[in-house]
């Protein structure tokens, strides 16, 4: 990457830091509120005003990653504003389904548990249906090395698509502009990397232990703050404050672990002879960053390791257990725990398609 992309980088990654800051500590002084304060007067009308202003209050943190701090090809004021405002429009909509299912829990089960089970569900079987929601882009589905992909035109330059569904009959995502650009052997490098994960139930695996993540979440905050106990507005808030900050914790936990099917997957990748090395060198320019030479700062905000590292790691043998990417599906999946983190992290803010498929590896 040349110096000022690195330096782009770096500033998105202190407007992700911020983005996430600011929500985390509301979520502290509304949590403190709950707990300190008379709860007996709000309403729906306090919940729709709260509701309101965070998404006015995120609009400022996009405004700024979407126009001033996005990589070429940086699209104009009036592009933007056209793409995001249908993005805010399909990611508002699916946040205030989850509120609604979230409230039903918690009134007919005396919990969020069922609501966050639901949400997840609908979630991964909706993914690509969100997609061409928040986006609009062309998305198709064409044969490509004996495999049926799925295609989609997406007008972000970090846009990598993904895995979309569930055990053997989940499918490799990958962005229109790749199949035209990219060189043949490297993009078989990438589907190679996915197949993979797809033949060894890897984006399954991930799912199931994104739920667990989340209803564990739930089940403390539930108890701790006593939300069965509350009006049904008023354990919403709690229930949309605490798990910011359960999310805000997996951000810290999950990268780590996450980097293991990335490593995995190369080293998967080159023992069937795939041009892997040059794959991994080429998709730093492609995402926009390229970890961190502060192992700290690698470690907690960079799930997809450096292509150095990556390279280094491709000599050795990798083992042990695998569990799945964990950490960039965790910024989808949180989604259905009626919070915005996934879409403040560095890499997300402001830019719509990277809220339902963060890059990835």
């Amino acid at each position: 990457m040349t110096p000022p992309q690195l330096e782009l980088a770096r500033r998105r990654l202190w407007l992700g830091i911020t983005n996430v800051g600011f929500w985390v500590l509301l979520s502290v002084v509304g949590l403190y509120c709950l707990v300190t304060g008379d709860t007996s007067g709000m309403g729906i009308g306090l919940l729709a005003a709260i509701f309101l202003t965070v998404l006015a209050t995120q609009a400022v943190f996009d405004f700024v990653g979407g126009i001033r701090l996005m990589p070429a090809p940086r699209p104009s004021v009036s592009n933007f504003m056209r793409g995001w405002v249908r993005g805010v429009f399909g990611h508002t909509i699916m946040l205030a389904a989850v509120g609604t299912v979230s409230a039903t829990s918690i009134q007919l089960t005396g919990g969020f548990g069922a609501g966050i089970v639901l949400a997840m569900t609908a979630l991964v079987f909706g993914r690509l249906q969100l997609l061409r929601a928040v986006v609009g882009g062309v998305i198709t589905e064409v044969p490509h090395d004996g495999e049926t992909i799925v295609i989609a035109a997406v007008n972000d330059p970090s846009f990598t698509g993904g895995i979309i569904g569930l055990g053997r009959r989940a499918k490799n995502l990958l962005p229109t502009s790749w199949m035209s650009t990219l060189p043949e052997p490297e993009l078989a490098a990438e589907s190679s990397r996915r197949l993979w994960q797809i033949a060894n139930g890897l984006p399954t695996r991930a799912f199931v232990l994104i739920l667990c993540w989340n209803l564990l979440g739930t089940f403390i905050g539930t108890l701790v703050f006593q939300l069965a106990e509350r009006p049904p507005t008023v354990a919403l808030i709690g229930h949309a404050c605490w798990m910011t900050l359960w999310t805000f914790a997996s951000l810290l936990v999950l990268p780590a672990l996450s980097r293991k099917v990335v490593l995995a997957a190369d080293r998967a990748a080159a023992d069937s002879g795939h041009a892997v090395r040059a794959w991994i060198a080429r998709f730093p320019e492609l995402v926009g960053e390229n970890g961190s030479p502060n192992a700290a700062v690698q470690t907690i905000f960079y799930p997809v390791p450096s292509a150095e590292m990556r390279l280094r790691q491709l000599a050795q043998p990798f083992t042990g257990f695998i569990p799945g990417n964990l950490a960039r599906n965790n910024l989808y999946y949180s989604l259905a725990t009626f919070t915005l983190l996934g879409r403040t992290v560095h890499c997300n803010v402001g830019r719509p398609g990277l809220w339902v498929f963060p890059p990835s590896a």
